[in-house]
């Protein structure tokens, strides 16, 4: 092989796989699932860019009792909770 071929094969090799664009499922126990791979673990803000960019419209911050705090965000008909650990989305409800 190539340098150029070795250097094109290690620069693939390294970058992370192309997920699928989100797109909302009309089966409201679907979009848990849909969502989940592309929020979990990321700062909260990061998370509610994303749900704003793909068309929710989201609340101020609620905080709780505990360390979590829930973020409600809107899609049409369905209600979106992302909630919050650390700064990050740990687990998100949907209604």
């Amino acid at each position: 092989m190539t340098r150029c071929a070795l250097v094109c094969l290690a620069i693939l090799g390294c970058s992370e796989p192309r997920q699928p664009d989100f797109t909302m499922p009309k089966n409201v126990e679907d979009v848990r699932g849909r969502l989940l791979p592309f929020v979990e673990g990321h700062p909260i803000g990061e998370a509610r860019e994303f749900l704003v960019k793909h068309g929710m419209a989201c609340d101020e911050p609620m905080p709780s009792a505990t360390d979590a705090h829930a973020h409600v965000c809107h899609a049409g008909p369905r209600t979106v909770v992302l909630i919050e650990t650390n700064g990050r989305v740990a687990d998100l409800q949907v209604r």
